[in-house]
């Protein structure tokens, strides 16, 4: 799936990535990030493309509190999922 951005979201989006603890920069387009801190977590595999990212991998994140770990629960289908993720964590400008 695509998501269409703005280049000022682009700009945000790759700035929050690059500081972003739990993000890890694959190659100069791509980054795995794990958002823990917003409604429903989740893990993101996204590639910076012209006009926006394609979202190679998206996941819920849930966690099991007998593991004391995280493990990746239902697939993430729509776009609309994958940019409120972003929102909350603050990685989009509104």
């Amino acid at each position: 799936m695509r998501i269409k951005l703005t280049q000022t979201q682009e700009d945000a989006l790759r700035a929050f990535l690059d500081d972003f603890e739990d993000a890890e920069q694959l190659s100069t387009r791509e980054y795995v990030v794990d958002l823990y801190d917003i409604s429903r977590p989740v893990s993101l595999d996204l590639v910076f493309v012209k006009g926006g990212v394609a979202v190679d991998g998206a996941a819920e994140l849930k966690y099991d509190a007998e593991q004391d770990g995280w493990y990746m629960g239902e697939r993430l289908d729509s776009p609309e999922e994958v940019r409120t993720a972003l929102a909350q964590a603050g990685a989009l400008p509104a």
